[in-house]
């Protein structure tokens, strides 16, 4: 049997069309089920939706054409926290830190008051004594005055400057009375050298930064304990010859009945070659001494706090 030659070339006209057709589906790599996309064009015809994920979770609509679909855009942190804080509405920038270094006022610290005492002298001598503190500004007294009725006084005097949290020395005087009058000075000139006298005799040295007496260093003590500061373990200390240390060491707290009450004190010593002083002070009160007991040499004399002279 013979083919028509034209019937022959139309069947193979309609299989090779069919054959373009499922050839082109294969290398297009699309089901029947989904369309091709549209060619990319001009205006917003070939842009497509997504949805993007936010930083902070929520979820926001974005057209991303195709040119742009297989690009991978790398962003550093410093960028996201950029852009976050410029396009969240409620970002708001880290206020910023201001450290302030602590201001060491000039007034002083402690209560100028005046206290009485019951002095006793070497356990044989029964008096009074008084110690009080005063100021002007930052120009500050501290002096003790103790007498025995008939027999003898004692008498200190510590003028000092109080600036930036510490005594600055300017004069001492001690005065003696029993038989004779003896008395020692020590003071500051104003080159900054220091000028004592002591028995008739006259002595000058260079001064020194820090520099304190024998009464005022208490003031110093009180004072650091009072700002919750721990106490030097040494000071110079404006002597009659010269400068010597003056060494300050904390003993075991003990609890005194001074005034008809028992009171908690925290117990100090300061000494300086034969002298030493041993402090009992009352945090409750500004830590005032209760009771001072002072051995120079052969001699002690003991205070133990009566009140406020005021009452």
């Amino acid at each position: 049997m013979r083919t028509n030659p034209r019937l022959r070339l139309a069947i193979n006209v309609i299989v090779g069309i069919l054959l373009g057709i499922v050839i082109s589906q294969m290398l297009s790599g699309c089901s029947d089920e989904l369309p091709l996309a549209p060619a990319p064009s001009a205006g917003i015809a070939g842009e497509a939706s997504a949805e993007v994920e936010s930083i902070n979770g929520s979820k926001t609509a974005a057209r991303i054409s195709p040119t742009q679909a297989n690009v991978v855009t790398t962003i550093s942190p410093a960028a996201v926290a950029t852009t976050s804080s410029a396009t969240s509405p409620t970002a708001v920038a880290p206020a910023a830190v201001s450290v302030t270094a602590p201001v060491v006022s000039n007034t002083m610290p402690l209560p100028q008051t005046k206290e009485r005492y019951h002095l006793s002298w070497d356990g044989k001598l029964e008096g009074d004594a008084t110690r009080s503190l005063s100021c002007k500004a930052t120009q500050c007294r501290y002096e003790t005055h103790a007498s025995v009725v008939g027999l003898a006084s004692f008498s200190e005097i510590s003028d000092f400057q109080w600036a930036h949290g510490q005594v600055e020395f300017q004069r001492y005087e001690r005065t003696l009375q029993l038989l004779f009058k003896q008395v020692a000075r020590i003071e500051k000139q104003a080159d900054g050298s220091i000028r004592s006298e002591r028995r008739g005799k006259v002595y000058q040295y260079a001064g020194k930064a820090g520099l304190v007496d024998i009464l005022n260093i208490e003031v110093q003590l009180r004072a650091d304990r009072l700002a919750n500061r721990a106490p030097k373990a040494s000071y110079p200390l404006a002597d009659s010859k010269g400068i010597s240390a003056i060494s300050l060491h904390r003993e075991a707290d003990e609890t005194l009945t001074v005034a008809g009450k028992a009171r908690h004190s925290e117990v100090y010593v300061r000494q300086d070659g034969k002298r030493k002083t041993t402090l009992w002070l009352d945090p409750a009160q500004a830590f005032l001494p209760l009771q001072i007991i002072h051995q120079d040499g052969a001699e002690t004399y003991r205070m133990i706090w009566l009140g406020d002279a005021a009452k």
